[in-house]
């Protein structure tokens, strides 16, 4: 196991915003990592679990051991895939619908690893990890403790969870329940559209080619174009409350869900004429009003400025006060 100091992460966010780990590595087995752990438990260090950092935002340099996961492993026992932490998410979907499995289809071109899936509870069109999950396997860093979760002790939520809340815990391995029958959610108009026009029967493959369709043409490549796809949650409002907002707003965009209504964030944003807004280098996304983009060389001052006017703005005008999706490190800036 190799472990470096003072190391650059601005090739290891996709926003590509600078900052520096006081320690770094990158593990390819359980035993790499609970190797590491034991190096941050002797020296009092943090652990900070890192995968693709697609869905992080680096606020400043960090203080402790960084962990890039990179557990390799896709195992199938019948319905049940058992994968590990380190794989890449959309290639496990790919990997699955092409084999006839039936759940992800919904997920396609989510980018980051299979190990970061859980801690956001990832979901598009429809569909959440959540609807799949059965357990996962996590390492303890503070005891070194290794435990499998079941879905529910998981407490799986809109865009949250345990992990998120308790970022004591690495995810190491996910098992998803999946199907050889066909359950396919096509409640997004979108999805309907592109089946429609290229005269797709509805199957897996089908429904993953359109979301990435879908994704690709609203979502700009983090590969290409530094960002963390959506920057702010999609606000959940009680119903009573989200009914009058919309007599004021009759155009407002809403969807049923749990507990109430939930709203378009890109809507909010997008009626405030923020597509194109852009402080230093740092701009609001013409293709997509939740998306944020780094052009080049922008510093976190220019970010979290230009995300202060776009949460001003949403709020004095519905009263709704945006959440940032992305986990932000470090914890409590």
């Amino acid at each position: 196991m190799n472990i470096h100091q003072n190391v650059s992460l601005a090739d290891k966010n996709t926003l590509r915003l600078d900052a520096r780990a006081e320690w770094y590595c990158e593990a390819f087995t359980v035993e790499a990592l609970l190797e590491a752990a034991e190096f941050a438990l002797n020296r009092k260090l943090k652990v900070i679990s890192l995968g693709e950092g697609s869905n992080i935002v680096l606020a400043g340099n960090l203080a402790g051991l960084v962990i890039k996961n990179r557990i390799p492993g896709v195992n199938r026992d019948a319905e049940v895939v058992h994968v590990a932490g380190g794989e890449n998410w959309h290639s496990l979907v790919r990997s699955t619908v092409s084999s006839g499995l039936f759940g992800l289809e919904n997920l396609a071109l989510i980018p980051g690893t299979v190990g970061a899936a859980p801690v956001q509870n990832i979901g598009a069109y429809g569909v959440e990890l959540g609807d799949t999950l059965l357990s996962l396997k996590a390492i303890h860093l503070p005891t070194l403790e290794q435990k499998t979760f079941s879905k529910a002790e998981c407490e799986l939520a809109y865009r949250d969870s345990l992990f998120k809340r308790n970022d004591e815990w690495l995810i190491t391995h996910v098992s998803l329940a999946l199907s050889k029958v066909s359950e396919c959610v096509t409640t997004y108009p979108g999805i309907v559209s592109y089946l429609k026009e290229h005269r797709l029967d509805v199957t897996g493959e089908s429904i993953a080619k359109a979301v990435t369709h879908i994704r690709a043409g609203k979502l700009p490549d983090p590969l290409r174009i530094p960002n963390v796809g959506s920057f702010f949650k999609n606000p959940v409002l009680e119903t009573e409350r989200a009914e009058a907002l919309a007599k004021v707003f009759p155009d407002l965009v809403q969807y049923e869900a749990t507990g109430g209504k939930k709203l378009s964030a890109a809507w909010l944003i997008d009626q405030m004429g923020l597509k194109g807004f852009r402080v230093g280098q740092f701009v609001v996304s013409n293709q997509h009003a939740l998306v944020i983009i780094n052009e080049g060389g922008g510093t976190q001052g220019e970010l979290f400025e230009l995300v202060g006017v776009v949460k001003q703005k949403v709020k004095y005008t519905f009263g709704i006060d945006l959440e940032i999706e992305p986990r932000i490190y470090p914890d409590g800036f």
